[in-house]
């Protein structure tokens, strides 16, 4: 649960910040603006949710600086600890205590595995539960394969993969429930493209020339 309620000043920063993320991302594929801003949605559903105190701006700042160091990066191997540097440049800037920077800049950095610092504090987990909820469902599969390079075969089978186990390192049952539906639809997704992709390896193995 939200411990507070945003203070005027916080709401004007966020809206400032949302400018930001809009004008950064538009550019992007995968991890796009209407990205960040469902994954600000569902940090805020959950944290609605669960019986923990949050701090809504630590949240809020936290999600939309989430994918920040993935804009016109080569790869998104290092996009946490990326984001988190370029996170605590802007906010320096404002009227933010150095302290509630550190937590911001800690969620960035740990939303993703591939930080390899895992999310310890409520917020942390929030916005990583959130960013998962979001690769689920039609829209986050599609997500998933826009822009990687590869063949068809190798790009479906690690997304696929992956998608799999999304669901089962959500940290919170809230988040469960509100992803429930969608992890239906991607299971369903990934037994119908399973099908699809053993049928097209199959058609090319049994490719026959008019000889």
């Amino acid at each position: 649960m939200f411990e507070r309620k945003l203070s005027e000043k916080e709401v004007d920063l966020i809206n400032k910040i949302i400018q930001f993320i809009e004008e950064k991302h538009s550019g992007s594929e995968g991890h796009d603006y209407s990205h960040v801003l469902e994954v600000a949605r569902y940090s805020i559903q959950i944290a609605e949710r669960i019986s923990e105190k949050v701090d809504p701006f630590i949240l809020i700042t936290g999600a939309l600086f989430h994918d920040i160091g993935r804009v016109d990066a080569p790869s998104g191997r290092l996009h946490g600890l990326l984001g988190g540097s370029i996170a605590e440049g802007f906010l320096k800037t404002t009227w933010v205590e150095p302290d509630a920077i550190k937590k911001i800049c800690s969620i960035v950095v740990r939303h993703t595995p591939t930080s390899m610092l895992p999310p310890l504090s409520t917020e942390e987990k929030i916005v990583f539960d959130a960013d998962a909820l979001d690769r689920l469902g039609l829209m986050g599969m599609l997500r998933g394969i826009m822009g990687k390079a590869g063949s068809i075969k190798e790009i479906l089978e690690d997304r696929l993969e992956k998608r799999k186990q999304d669901f089962s390192k959500l940290h919170f049952k809230e988040s469960e429930e509100l992803g429930r539906a969608l992890y239906k639809e991607t299971l369903m997704l990934i037994k119908l493209i399973d099908n699809s992709l053993a049928r097209r390896i199959r058609n090319i193995e049994e490719l026959k020339l008019p000889v």
